[in-house]
């Protein structure tokens, strides 16, 4: 193949992806049709004309046994129509038979009604076989015309001859012929209807699709919350539909949470700055006096941490939903991690004359990430040190639960409403926005901790009422298959 043709095929099977789904299916439909009838037209040929040859041939059969029952001899070497038979030549069912007797390679008799000259083609048996050796073959005369020809040896008077019966085969000639001429028109038309139907039958099935993507089209971000046409949920377009509506389910729960956050880390940043804009020009109409200079700029370096945490940890939130910080999920000591947890943040609990206990087996050890489940649990105890009051306990347990670790963080503080259990481990939700915001909180501890836990992958819950203190619960899963000794808490 030249380049040439090369590329005037690839051209064309281009064209040909180009055409609409409905008109492919319509012309394969009309396609594989009309292979399946011209395969069909051979099969039905040889069926019907064997048929009929059947058919022709029994009737030669009865003929024979009837015209013998008729024949007598006529002296020492004719044959004639037997003189006491009810029926003649020229009575009905015999007046258009056509047969001859032979004896010795010469006609003894014929009958040849509306014919004209009669076969000259002698039987190609003698009359020395048994009858039932008899068969029927295909004799040409008059030009182009054929018979179907019985040839038999009979017993006539006690001496053995050969009777021939004939019948003319033009008949089946023709229908045969109309035959063919029917299903050569018939196959065109039967193909035409086979595209015209499968062309209306690709618009019923794919009516379905063109809904969906009229109504796809018509769906923006801001409207997400529409979903596809699905008529029949059962079948494969509606399976697809279904699947297309549950993705846009999860992208309108996305574009709500970015909005969400994105108000919500506008309204965070927005109060620093707005602090440090007031701190700084406070500072600059007392700058003559330098211990209120001093005050301004610590507030303002405050203020300057605060969004320096913050962004961290928006910033860590992004790489480990993303997936660009990798996990490290290997077996981890609880007890020395928690250890660590409470030993960092002891400090914190003794401003508040708090006590920081943990009840913890040394042999448990878990499956997860030890830097993301120590900046879980730590955020966990830090929550559970801001909201319990001055003289409080803070407690960590950890026990084994089948194949499960349970971490319970339990506190002394005021208790959570049922209303908000679930809505604490959102970004930047507080229950009490003005005190968590004076206590330096941005609201994705509890975010953060979900998050982490459910990175190593596990749960994390909360059980709390109003004036009993909270018990956050975090389930992972337990590691079996290596020795405590050979673990480390990172």
């Amino acid at each position: 193949m030249t380049e040439g043709s090369a590329r005037i095929s690839f051209s064309n099977l281009g064209a040909w992806w180009r055409r609409s789904l409905r008109l492919r299916l319509a012309l394969w439909f009309a396609v594989i049709a009309g292979g399946l009838l011209l395969a069909l037209v051979p099969l039905i040929y040889i069926a019907v004309e064997r048929g009929l040859h059947r058919e022709l041939d029994r009737q030669i059969e009865i003929d024979w046994v009837l015209i013998e029952a008729h024949l007598e001899r006529d002296g020492e070497e004719g044959v004639r129509w037997r003189a006491s038979s009810p029926s003649s030549l020229s009575s009905g069912g015999y007046a258009e038979s056509w047969f001859d007797v032979w004896s010795r390679g010469e006609r003894v008799m014929s009958h040849w009604p509306g014919h004209g000259v009669p076969i000259d083609e002698p039987p190609e048996i003698d009359e020395d076989r048994a009858p039932e050796q008899g068969r029927v073959r295909e004799i040409a005369f008059a030009g182009s015309r054929r018979a179907r020809a019985l040839e038999r040896s009979a017993d006539i008077g006690g001496e053995t001859f050969v009777l021939r019966v004939l019948r003319d085969k033009s008949g089946i000639q023709s229908s045969l012929w109309r035959m063919l001429l029917g299903l050569g028109f018939g196959v065109p038309v039967a193909v035409c209807l086979a595209a015209l139907g499968g062309y209306v039958m690709a618009g019923r099935a794919l009516g379905p699709v063109v809904a969906m993507a009229e109504q796809a089209r018509r769906i923006t971000s801001d409207s997400l919350s529409r979903r596809l046409p699905n008529p029949n949920p059962h079948d494969e377009i509606g399976q697809l539909a279904s699947v297309f509506n549950e993705t846009l389910a999860r992208l309108e729960g996305s574009f709500e949470a970015l909005r969400r956050f994105t108000a919500d880390a506008s309204h965070e940043l927005r109060t620093p700055l707005t602090s440090l804009r007031s701190v700084g020009e406070v500072a600059l109409r007392q700058s003559d006096e330098e211990e209120p200079l001093r005050d301004t700029v610590g507030s303002m370096l405050e203020e300057a941490q605060r969004l320096h945490d913050l962004v961290d940890t928006l910033l860590m939130l992004a790489r480990v939903e993303s997936g660009r910080r990798a996990l490290h999920l290997g077996p981890v000591r609880l007890a020395p991690l928690l250890g660590e947890v409470l030993e960092g943040l002891e400090v914190l609990a003794a401003e508040k004359s708090q006590t920081l206990s943990l009840c913890c087996d040394e042999d448990l050890v878990a499956e997860a990430d030890a830097v993301l489940l120590r900046q879980a649990a730590m955020n966990l105890v830090h929550n559970a040190i801001r909201h319990s009051p001055d003289g409080g306990s803070v407690r960590i347990a950890a026990t084994s639960e089948d194949d499960s670790i349970l971490v319970e963080v339990a506190d002394d503080g005021p208790g959570i409403a049922p209303e908000h259990c679930e809505k604490v481990f959102e970004r930047f939700y507080r229950i009490d926005r003005a005190r968590s915001r004076a206590e330096g909180g941005a609201g994705l501890g509890l975010a953060l901790a979900k998050l982490f836990v459910e990175q190593c992958g596990g749960m994390i819950g909360l059980e709390s009422e109003p004036g009993r203190g909270s018990r956050f619960r975090i389930r992972l899963r337990r590691e079996r298959e290596r020795t405590a000794p050979a673990l480390s808490p990172t």
